[in-house]
């Protein structure tokens, strides 16, 4: 397992935060997953699923006589009143008058769509793959729309959701509370938090999720991989602590879990809980202030690591309200779910500490269900003090994910590269560098698949933001809009990629294993890499090339009745050629077709009984 032990220049501890204090004017009560908390008077809910099984709801009101729970566990209704002299009183539901803003509260509830069974993603036996509730294979072909839920419409996130249902789309990233959630609201003029208080969940917000949740998995068979809130809350560049601190992250976790079971769920975005002042070190680093030898103690690493569990406990909390009984049970087929959580790190890390890798700070933690990565945008060299990963070299990282538990200690988990250089994005943000192309981010797909991943990740710069005429560009790339966007040639070639790993067959899809084995010779570096996959009982391979002339040993294929095809990354078609398997040695040599308007290559081996 790739965890590392915290260093000397650690510091696993940081000025502490106190949370806001609940809005309340009369005695302080002890909350029961109070997730939320409005102004005095107001019906404040923690998140309540109606299920088939079992109806749990909790209100919450504070009021200057003292707190009022009302609950329903499976449909039996007791109101608990607490007088500021903590004296219980136990009255029917039936002999009380709920007030109007509870009967709008409870109608908000009963129509909130909850995801069934089938939502849910399990990691197959060999612990490297997605498969389903029916054990199918799942390949995870996510696009990126961080900002789904706030910037759009419901009727413009059903035109993004058709386009990409057609290009193959079967996950959507999208946030739950956006980098700018506390200053701008959604469409709907509501913010994700009340008053910028992160205990205090904005219910008018999460509805609209539910909604478009509900409308993409019941309309386009895709699942939302939803990131509840962004990095930032934690803490920012130079490491200062952000609105989360535990307790409140728990919270938060409970209330996302129990909203969203089944739903996989990926923990704060674009960073990694052991961080160092980077702003300091970047500046220092730029006028020649920062040196190996100094790094040990020039900059102390403030630890997140508690923020991040507490949230990740907090969803798999969450979940188990919502199952209820059926938690921990084996469902259809013999499954028993688990949460699939995991976190979005960064690209980069700091040099005496772990790699920006899900396993390398959370392996050993029971909630960390599939592993991530984040090649990022750019590919200039690192430094000493700050390492990163290149984009051009995506299969770098998602090595090192699938070698967990093969070939270094730890659990087996499904590994998706989760952030990946995006289509019409400039190198590093900048200007006066290239922009990436539907070629650039298509090679780094099949790299980054072949190599053992459990699906790809693909990201427009227009798309992940929602550029339009209300939300400028933020920059990173030339300004276009979103509806422009989801146009780009590369979102149509992705597909392929899976395409070409499930025409192999679902007898075998488990079964596939990367195979640089099989190269004969320098595979090549960077984004020139060539590499490989194959059925390990020797069914089919597969090679894919971006631009050089194939040399491998075609000897696990069993038999010698084998079809032979080259495969078009652009247009996803098939051309046999003449190929005779069991003639002269194992080693082969294959120049690659001739066409316009792309290099690159996947070359295909089917043996046949």
């Amino acid at each position: 397992m790739l965890t590392y032990s915290p260093t000397s220049s650690f510091n696993r501890s940081r000025p502490s935060v106190t949370p806001p204090a609940p809005p309340c004017r009369g005695r302080p009560v002890k909350w029961r997953r109070a997730f939320f908390h409005q102004s005095p008077g107001e019906a404040d809910l923690s998140r309540s699923r109606l299920r088939s099984r079992a109806a749990r709801m909790r209100l919450h009101c504070c009021r200057d006589a003292g707190e009022e729970i009302i609950e329903a566990p499976h449909g039996t209704w007791t109101t608990y009143q607490f007088s500021p002299k903590n004296s219980v009183k136990m009255l029917s539901f039936s002999r009380k008058l709920i007030s109007a803003a509870y009967v709008a509260t409870i109608l908000r509830i009963a129509a909130a769509w909850s995801p069934p069974p089938e939502y849910a993603l399990f990691a197959s036996e060999n612990g490297h793959y997605f498969q389903t509730i029916d054990h199918k294979p799942f390949f995870w072909q996510a696009d990126t729309a961080w900002f789904l839920f706030n910037r759009l419409t419901f009727e413009e996130a059903d035109t993004y959701l058709k386009d990409r249902h057609g290009k193959g789309f079967n996950v959507v990233q999208a946030v739950g509370a956006h980098p700018d959630s506390i200053t701008e609201p959604d469409r709907l003029g509501n913010p994700s938090w009340i008053d910028g208080d992160v205990t205090r969940s904005n219910l008018d917000h999460w509805a609209f999720v539910d909604k478009v949740v509900e409308h993409a998995w019941e309309e386009y068979g895709i699942r939302i991989a939803l990131h509840p809130a962004w990095g930032k809350y934690v803490h920012n560049d130079a490491g200062v602590a952000g609105f989360f601190d535990a307790a409140a992250t728990r919270l938060f976790g409970e209330f996302v879990g129990e909203r969203y079971p089944y739903v996989p769920k990926i923990i704060f975005g674009d960073t990694n809980p052991w961080w160092k002042n980077k702003t300091a070190m970047a500046r220092d680093y730029a006028y020649g202030g920062v040196r190996e030898t100094k790094l040990s103690g020039e900059y102390e690493v403030i630890d997140y690591t508690d923020v991040y569990e507490a949230f990740a406990e907090g969803i798999v909390d969450g979940e188990k309200t919502a199952l209820g009984d059926e938690w921990g049970k084996p469902i259809d087929n013999g499954l028993i779910y688990q949460p699939m959580v995991s976190m979005h790190p960064t690209n980069q890390w700091f040099a005496d500490g772990p790699l920006a890798l899900s396993s390398s700070f959370f392996g050993n933690s029971s909630w960390l269900g599939f592993d991530t990565s984040q090649s990022g945008h750019s590919d200039y060299p690192p430094n000493a003090p700050i390492p990163w990963w290149s984009c051009r070299r995506g299969w770098e990282p998602a090595e090192l994910m699938y070698a967990v538990g093969e070939t270094t200690s730890g659990k087996k988990r499904p590994a998706i590269e989760n952030e990946p250089h995006y289509e019409g994005r400039w190198n590093n943000a900048k200007a006066h560098l290239s922009v990436w192309n539907a070629s650039d981010v298509r090679i780094g797909n099949w790299q980054t698949a072949f190599t053992g991943m459990a699906g790809l990740t693909y990201g427009s710069n227009s798309v992940w933001q929602m550029t339009s005429e209300l939300y400028l560009n933020a920059g990173g790339g030339p300004p276009i809009y979103w509806t422009e966007g989801i146009a780009q040639p590369g979102s149509a070639e992705v597909q392929w990629v899976k395409k070409a790993i499930l025409d192999r067959g679902e007898e075998t899809y488990f079964d596939r294993i990367p195979a640089q084995d099989i190269i004969v010779g320098n595979p090549g570096i960077s984004d020139a890499r060539i590499t490989a996959t194959r059925d390990s009982k020797g069914s089919w391979l597969m090679v894919y090339s971006p631009n050089s002339t194939i040399t491998i040993d075609t000897g696990s294929l069993t038999g010698c009745n084998v079809t032979a095809s080259w495969f078009s990354p652009v247009s996803g078609e098939y051309t046999k050629f003449d190929y005779e398997q069991c003639t002269g040695t194992g080693v082969r040599r294959f120049e690659l077709p001739v066409e316009d308007g792309h290099q690159d290559w996947a070359l295909v081996f089917d043996a046949h009984a």
